[in-house]
């Protein structure tokens, strides 16, 4: 990006917070409002994974409901949780919003060129992106999920530019959530040791480290903390994931969690196999899509939709090909099952359906993608 660019971008986000935050919004108390609690719950060497210290301080911004919105997220998250809650939350929540626009139009933008789109067509990518469901959940929410596509996509963007470090520090976003992409994960490692990318893996775990080192700098305790909520109340038994993890706790009948991750253990020994046969020609750009789809599929708690902004990688993937090859029956195919796919889950939102009944929305992205390729 040129320095020209970065100011304008930089001039653009500076001047839509003064407008957010010079209005009288009432900003909805959503997963924001957990990592702005914990955020300065943890700035002040406070428990950030304790229920009535949480309770507490989101009761302060209006929060009704009488238990908390906890945090699950693991103390590395906090170095992005503390500057959040270190400013009121009318104004934290008017910094996020533009930066969570700006992460998901460059995500968009860069999507698209990386896979072979016309650079003069990045706005129509970037019209994708705000018009695919989970990116507008994800934005009213103020949910953390754009930060993992930024990850992924810093990771090509970085791979592409050689610049390694940078790549290793950008795919260590991704851990934010480290069960929704896990599988992604598999193959990085190996690929790390294999190829020799020293710099790329020293970059992922010095992002970690020193994320860690933040968080606990003012509360030394907090990891500790954070295995305490998880081992008294695991987040697999807590929520209702739409995904096949919850589906087979199900149908096992036990109140243990530990059938939720069976899935994503068979998916890490097919990713693992995978990698292993086509590593000599392993290219992240082409297997990247794919990954993140099953990832999504096989996680073993989280997956609900606006998690799902994640799958612009593989729907801007698909659609930089099906302009490419310039046949009109295709660019239609492909027109009509995004606009039903994110029509259908926008009308479903609107309805009030419950999370788990998103389910639906990763295999039939993974099925769209699939045939639209095979056309191709």
């Amino acid at each position: 990006m040129s320095p020209r660019r970065a100011f304008s971008l930089a001039a653009a986000v500076f001047s839509l917070f003064l407008v957010l935050a010079a209005l009288p919004i009432e900003w909805p108390l959503d997963d924001f409002a957990e990592y702005w609690a914990a955020g300065r719950l943890n700035a002040s060497g406070q428990n950030p994974y304790e229920p009535a210290a949480m309770l507490q301080e989101e009761r302060e911004i209006g929060w009704q409901h009488p238990d908390p919105d906890m945090m699950y997220n693991p103390p590395w998250t906090l170095a992005l949780a503390m500057p959040i809650g270190a400013v009121s939350f009318h104004i934290a929540r008017s910094i996020w919003l533009p930066v969570q626009l700006v992460i998901t139009l460059w995500c968009a933008s860069t999507l698209w060129i990386l896979y072979g789109g016309s650079p003069i067509h990045s706005a129509r990518a970037c019209g994708l992106a705000l018009l695919w469901m989970p990116t507008l959940i994800a934005l009213r929410m103020g949910q953390l999920s754009p930060i993992i596509l930024l990850g992924l996509v810093g990771f090509l963007w970085a791979l592409a530019r050689h610049r390694e470090l940078a790549a290793g520090v950008f795919f260590a976003l991704t851990l934010v959530k480290p069960q929704l992409v896990a599988l992604v994960w598999v193959p990085f490692v190996p690929w790390t040791i294999v190829e020799r990318r020293w710099k790329v893996l020293a970059g992922a775990i010095g992002a970690v480290a020193g994320a860690s080192l933040v968080a606990i700098s003012t509360n030394p305790r907090v990891f500790g903390q954070y295995h305490y909520l998880i081992a008294s109340a695991p987040p697999t038994l807590t929520f209702e994931s739409p995904n096949l993890a919850t589906i087979f706790r199900a149908a096992m009948g036990t109140a243990s969690s530990w059938p939720q991750f069976v899935p994503t253990c068979l998916g890490a020994v097919v990713v693992g196999l995978m990698w292993f046969r086509t590593r000599a020609g392993w290219e992240w750009t082409s297997q990247l899509p794919g990954l993140v789809l099953i990832s999504c599929f096989l996680t073993s708690y989280g997956g609900w939709a606006f998690d799902l902004v994640v799958l612009l990688i593989p729907v801007l993937a698909t659609a930089a090909r099906v302009v490419r090859s310039g046949r009109r029956a295709i660019v239609s195919a492909a027109v009509a099952a995004f606009v039903g796919v994110s029509g259908v889950a926008f009308a479903m939102h609107a309805a009030g359906a419950p999370q788990p009944a998103f389910l639906w929305m990763t295999p039939a992205v993974a099925i769209a993608c699939y045939l639209l390729n095979r056309r191709i």
